[in-house]
Order: structure tokens, then sequence, then C-alpha cells
């Protein structure tokens, strides 16, 4: 059995006493406990050991483990990256384009500080609301789409994933983008630039991690739930991150696709076929086989399923 352990990532940082402590992440001493057991416990695998697998049929050791990093946040560079040089560790880091050439605040990270700032989250629900009703929407149908998307999860309650899914794909675009901006600034009160700037990985930063010997592979271009875009949206999206990989130094023939929120359909698959891509991670909830997995869907494990 070709078993592979995924781990995936995002927020990783000293979270207790910082300026927002209720985003939900990796506490960084946490992290550095993790990674001790992991190392303990599995093999941690390089990217090109893994697409060597898959493309050749070569054998992972056992109890191989893969660390996935999603996102392009600041932190994988600040504290990620330190951690796993000190141990000689691999990790592949999925920085999305716009989020690091561009100065913008991905809707996903606006939407988590929203939240983190919002005191009552079912405030923060008839605020959206209003914003709706304000844009022409009427009070029945934000009621069906309460009805359609308010489903608790293992990590958040309805109203919590109502709002995640009202502004990460639900509305129109143009409409969420103008609610997320206008939330935004009511609750956060901080310019999208200079938190872009904060948040995310400089040019210089991702070129790093390349030199360093980590991986770099695409996590798209804007960001997208790509099984909600068209095909040719899709194909744009996915040739605008390629460009970008290029320009940071790292490799895209054999490259490795993280689909953002784990979303992706069959014209994803034909395009990432297309492009000579090698593998891509989901974020289906078990441990890997290269034997039998199709290598364009691969599941990971959260780094909250494992001890810190």
């Amino acid at each position: 059995m070709n078993n592979l352990t995924i781990v995936m990532y995002h927020y990783v940082r000293p979270i207790k006493g910082s300026r927002f402590p209720g985003i939900k992440g990796l506490e960084l001493e946490g992290f550095r406990r993790q990674l001790d057991h992991l190392s303990e416990k599995f093999h941690i695998v390089s990217t090109e050991r893994i697409i060597d697998a898959i493309k050749n049929g070569s054998k992972l050791p056992s109890n191989a483990c893969w660390l996935t990093f999603d996102d392009g946040y600041k932190d994988h560079f600040k504290f990620v990256l330190p951690e796993l040089l000190k141990r000689n560790l691999h990790g592949a880091f999925f920085p999305p384009r716009v989020a690091i050439v561009d100065d913008v605040v991905l809707d996903v990270n606006s939407i988590h500080h929203i939240l983190n700032c919002a005191t009552d989250v079912e405030e923060l629900v008839l605020k959206l609301n209003a914003h709706c009703h304000s844009s022409g929407m009427a009070e029945s149908e934000t009621a069906l789409f309460y009805k359609e998307l308010a489903v608790a999860n293992r990590f958040d309650n309805a109203n919590t994933i109502y709002v995640k899914r009202m502004l990460q794909h639900a509305l129109p675009e143009e409409l969420r983008s103008s609610i997320v901006n206008k939330l935004f600034h009511e609750f956060v009160g901080i310019s999208t630039a200079s938190f872009s700037n904060e948040l995310y990985m400089s040019i210089d930063e991702v070129q790093s991690l390349v030199k360093s010997g980590m991986y770099v592979g695409s996590h798209g271009s804007r960001h997208y739930w790509l099984d909600k875009i068209s095909p040719d949206e899709q194909e744009k999206d996915i040739k605008e991150s390629l460009i970008f990989i290029e320009k940071i130094g790292a490799a895209t023939k054999d490259w490795v696709m993280c689909y953002p929120y784990g979303a992706y359909n069959n014209a994803t698959l034909n395009l990432l076929q297309k492009y000579q891509a090698s593998a891509a991670v989901t974020t289906e909830v078990r441990v890997a086989n290269l034997t039998n997995d199709n290598p364009f869907e691969l599941p990971r494990l959260d780094t909250n399923d494992f001890p810190q």
C-alpha cells in the first residue's frame, strides 16, 4: 500500500495576545510540538518524491507524510520556514497569485476577520441580509439562502457557515465583493491594502521559499471556487497562476494544484491534464493512497486532526 498522510495548514502564528486572537489557527508553540510529533511518527517526504511516485511508480517510505501550507500567509515565511529548516524538513506552499502580487485581501480572509471582529454573529447575519435587501434582493430570497446554506460543520455553527457561503460564492461576485468591503470597513476598520501587505508574503518572500528548497505550487490566481465558474474562466485562472509560479522560479512542469476551498469539477481535472500538472490536493478528510486514488483528487487531513 502506497499510503500518504497529507497535512493541511493555514494560519500558523502566535495567536494569543495578538491583534486578532479570535482567528482560528495553529499556535506557533503547538506547531513546533506537532512537527516534533510528526517527525517521530512519520517519514516527512518532499513534493518531488511524491511527484516521482505518481509519475514513475516509485515507492514511498512507510508512514509517508507531506506537509502542505495554503494561502500564502506571511506566517509561512516568518514562522513556518525557520521551523522546517531547523529540522531539515520539506513543505509545499500554495499561494494564490492575487494575494501576493496585488494589494487585495482574499474574500476568505476578509470573512475570517469580519467574523473575528463581530461580537455577535446573529447580528452579522442581520447586517449581511440588510445589505442584500438594500441591493434589491427580496427577504424571501435571503430566507431561502439561509435554509440552504446555514448547515453547521465540524468547525463552524450554522450562522457562521451562512455568512461564509453567502460571501464566498452564493451571491453574485460584484455584490458579494461590495458587501465584503463594507463589512470589513465596519468591523475590522483597517485599509485592505495595508492589511494585505501585513497578511501575505511578498514576491521576494515566496522566491525565498523556492531558494530554500521548499516547493511552491498553484492555489489558483484569484482563489475562486473553481466549480462555481465556467471552464473558460477556470482556464484563465489556472494560466495566470502558472505565469506567477514561473515568475517566482518554481516548476511549471509536473506541477501540483491545491484547489481553493477544495472545490473543483471535471472541467478542472481536464485542464490540469492539459497544462501538465502531476497532482492536486483536495480537502477530503482521509489518508491518501497513491495506488488507488486519482492523483488529481488527493485527500488531506487538517492540522487539528493531529496532536499539538
